[in-house]
């Protein structure tokens, strides 16, 4: 039996109230009232939020209009009235250069000059070329040339140096010859080459025009320009511009070059602060703009309020929609309690729920909502990672590709660990290149893809040389890291990374650190971007800038069919050699010989070459082309501490006192000949990693390993770089009227062994030397462990060292003598065998 509902006296009609008493408020007409409080209130919260919305847009619109309308105005007239200026100057230079151009192309055409070139007579031919020049206006000097004739000329008024000899070649072979400055003793002259003829198949020998630097020096310096600087640049392709002239001052805004056409030359003009503040731009449209913003901004935010905050409407003839859950919950109820429950819930119900205001926000006061709360996830537990130790060597990560080796599983993880430590060195991208061999692109693959995840940007240089991945580093804006994925010399079954981070190659604490980062898989997480630039133009260009040879020479190349290939032969035709190529289509499964020069069998293939064509010399580079070996036309190996005494000699001619780096494994020679050229030798660890450190440590400008790599300073970045040191050489060689045999003469070798390899395995390699340092009996030697263990004596020397890049130990000798060299070795052999009896050493 049902209850009667009780009646509530405030749903009954209102009662009659006294005059002057307030009219008492029916409870519908209470909620009708709390309701629009609330509305109330929502509207003016959320207006709140629109107009804080309204004004930081505004604000972030206001900063953007400004850069835009006001900033971006006084930079562009900056800019214009800067170009107007740098165009003026750069005009008045090509008119003037035009007239020294058809100047010198009349001269070529002249009959008289053409006819003394053909009778090669030195007497006649200067006669002729200095009445041609009689009354040109700054000419310094008018020669004649045939072709090699040209010599080196430093005392002359115009001198003849390595440029003018270059620009002479050039003019001879038809290609471009455009004007250049020549800079001297603080001063700087015009020089001007043409063929003789200018036109025409053949060519009877090059005029040169040496004016002086007046005429356009009154360009620059009669600007009477006091709204900024106006200097006078030369710039050559891949190097720095040099300042010729400059006059005022300025240095208030960028500078704006012009390039004067057909030259090396370019006009830029830097503002000062005067023109700057001349071109002040008002910011009253800026104001405006912004002002109709704003208003639009707070009128929208006050409309939004309204129309997205509205009152709720019932459905006719129901005072309230119930939340969904409650009606779920009575849906579910089973018959027998809907027929207990019916008078009392349903009672309750209507009086109770039917007296509260429920909105959106208070539906779990009711505890109607029986959503299950969420919980965070649970972080994952720490995956242990199985990372192989003796990949990551001293200088590099290296190692035999497959299970327990080098794969492509950790080429991603060394990606998300390279890339996470070259961010926290304050990095944002690295330039990764691979070499050719068979697993590289995949390896390079993974790589470029766990860099990504780090969030490290990616610049992809391609297939080329470490070299070139080096130059990029110093050269390219956006980064001073690379990564090269290479095994250098190793066989084809091996492979590995060689790494710079801002400038400095990773080596021995900082590659552990790799792989304690991947064990612990402290990685940086984002999404990078990779783009990919060649360099390759660049090099060769950088290269061409800085080396002059002075005459022909053939020359054979044998990359051993790895990625050095792909460069050297187009780097020294572009030198001018007459270039024989050799084993250089890239094969990473190297089916000739390894890439490893240092080992005489590799060599033979290049020996016979060089026999074969008459060449003036073979170079052989390693499989990743930072190391060079030379071989003679008489069949001999030029070992790298023997290339290293040339190198020497030449560079301290022109700085004396500077400090020369070799490695432990070099002849005891070379420590003689730096001393008697004034330098100071310097004996260091094996290792190109090691090498490079020492050579920023002590500021030297040469060093080498008898390994291949050579390290030069002057004129060059001081990385090792095979193919720059055979260019290098290549100059040396022009510039002396010898052959190669004879140019290293000077330099008598001792009897000694090439580099020993006696196999050990990786886990014992380090150990067992450890032992000879502290076992070994070596009577009155003197030892030297920077680097394994070398014992000097009056008459020759031993070396025994744990490779950092193979399962094995390498030994060399180099004695006063055959018998003395015999004595080393049985020595050694005996010492070796007292600490492990079951070594091979078969030497």
């Amino acid at each position: 039996m049902s209850k009667k509902p009780v009646s509530d006296p405030a749903d009954s009609a209102p009662e009659s109230s006294t005059d002057g008493a307030t009219p008492r408020m029916t409870r519908a007409e209470r909620r009708a009232m709390e309701a629009q409080q609330q509305l109330y209130k929502k509207r003016h919260q959320l207006l709140f939020i629109l107009v804080g919305v309204t004004i930081a847009v505004n604000a972030l619109l206001g900063f953007w209009l400004y850069e835009s309308m006001v900033v971006q105005t006084e930079r562009q007239r900056v800019q214009d009235a800067a170009t107007a200026r740098a165009g003026k100057a750069a005009s008045a230079i090509e008119s003037y250069l035009a007239e020294r151009r058809v100047e010198l192309t009349r001269w070529a055409q002249n009959p008289a000059l053409l006819s003394a070139l053909q009778s090669d007579e030195a007497g006649a031919l200067h006669n002729v070329a200095t009445l041609l020049g009689v009354g040109s206006e700054n000419l310094l000097a008018l020669r004649a040339f045939t072709s090699g004739q040209a010599r080196i000329q430093p005392n002359h008024q115009a001198p003849l140096r390595y440029a003018e000899l270059d620009l002479l070649r050039r003019a001879y072979r038809r290609q471009d010859t455009l004007p250049e400055a020549a800079p001297i003793d603080g001063v700087w002259q015009l020089q001007l080459a043409s063929a003789v003829p200018p036109q025409g198949d053949s060519v009877t020998g090059a005029l040169l025009a040496t004016y002086s630097a007046d005429a356009i020096n009154q360009i620059i310096t009669t600007n009477q320009d006091t709204l900024g600087r106006l200097s006078l640049r030369q710039e050559f392709s891949s190097a720095r511009p040099f300042e010729l002239l400059n006059d005022g001052a300025g240095q208030a805004a960028p500078a704006v070059t012009r390039k004067v056409a057909g030259s090396y030359l370019s006009v830029e003009y830097t503002p000062s602060a005067a023109l700057v503040a001349q071109s002040k731009e008002l910011p009253g449209m800026w104001l405006l703009v912004l002002s109709l913003t704003v208003v639009v901004g707070l009128v929208l935010s006050l409309l939004l309020s309204r129309v997205l905050v509205r009152p709720k409407k019932a459905p006719a003839g129901e005072g309230l929609v119930l939340p969904k859950q409650y009606v779920d919950a009575q849906a579910e109820a089973k018959p027998e309690q809907d027929g207990e429950r019916a008078g009392a819930s349903g009672n309750a119900l209507s009086q109770d729920i039917l007296d509260i205001e429920v909105i959106e926000e208070d539906e779990d006061i009711l505890g109607l909502d029986h959503s299950a709360p969420r919980r965070p996830a649970p972080a994952p537990a720490p995956q242990a990672r199985e990372v192989p130790d003796d990949v990551f060597r001293s200088y590099d990560i290296r190692g035999e590709v497959g299970p327990g080796g080098i794969t492509a599983e950790l080429a991603h993880q060394i990606g998300l660990a390279l890339g996470s430590e070259v961010q926290e060195q304050g990095e944002h991208s690295i330039i990764v290149a691979r070499d050719a061999r068979t697993h590289s692109p995949e390896l390079c693959e993974q790589l470029i893809a766990g860099l990504l995840a780090s969030g490290c940007d990616v610049i992809n240089i391609g297939v080329v040389p470490t070299p070139l991945m080096h130059f990029a580093t110093f050269e390219l804006d956006q980064t001073s890291s690379g990564v090269m994925v290479t095994a250098s010399h190793n066989a084809a079954p091996y492979n590995g990374f060689k790494m710079v981070i801002n400038g400095e190659t990773l080596a021995d604490g900082a590659i552990k650190d790799i792989r304690s980062r991947i064990v612990a898989g402290k990685y940086l997480e984002g999404d990078g971007q990779e783009q990919h630039i060649e360099v390759v133009a660049d090099y060769i260009d950088r290269i061409f800038s800085d080396v002059a040879l002075a005459g022909d020479i053939r020359v054979v190349v044998d990359a051993g069919n790895a990625v050095a290939g792909s460069v050297a032969p187009a780097l020294f035709e572009e030198l001018g050699c007459d270039v024989i190529a050799l084993h250089c289509e890239l094969d990473g499964s190297f089916p000739n010989h390894n890439p490893d020069p240092s080992l005489e069998e590799n060599l033979q293939d290049l020996l016979a070459k060089v026999r074969e064509t008459d060449a003036d010399l073979g170079v052989a580079f390693d499989g990743d082309g930072d190391r060079l070996v030379v071989v003679t036309p008489a069949g001999h190996i030029i070992w790298p501490d023997h290339l290293l005494m040339l190198f020497a000699k030449d560079i301290l001619s022109r700085n004396p006192g500077a400090d020369v780096l070799f490695d432990v494994k070099c002849s005891k020679q070379l420590n003689q000949i730096i001393s008697g050229y004034g330098g100071r030798p310097i004996m260091w660890k094996t290792g190109h990693s090691h090498m490079k450190h020492k050579m920023i440590e002590t500021g030297a400008l040469l060093g080498g390993e008898y390994s291949g790599h050579i390290f030069i300073k002057e004129r060059w970045y001081g990385f090792d770089d095979g193919l720059y040191t055979a260019a290098r050489l290549l100059e040396i060689i022009t510039l002396r009227d010898q052959s190669i045999d004879d140019v290293f003469a000077a330099f008598p070798m001792l009897p000694s062994t090439p580099e020993i390899r006696v196999a050990v395995a990786e886990s014992e390699k380090f150990a067992l030397v450890e032992k000879l340092i502290a076992q070994g009996e070596f009577q009155n030697g003197k030892a030297t462990t920077i680097d394994g263990l070398r014992v000097d004596f009056s008459k020759g020397w031993g070396l025994v060292r744990a490779s950092n890049t193979g399962a094995e130990i390498t030994l060399r000798f180099e004695a006063e003598s055959e018998a003395v060299l015999e004595k080393l070795k049985l020595l050694f052999k005996r010492e070796l065998k007292k600490i492990d009896n079951t070594l091979n050493l078969d030497f």
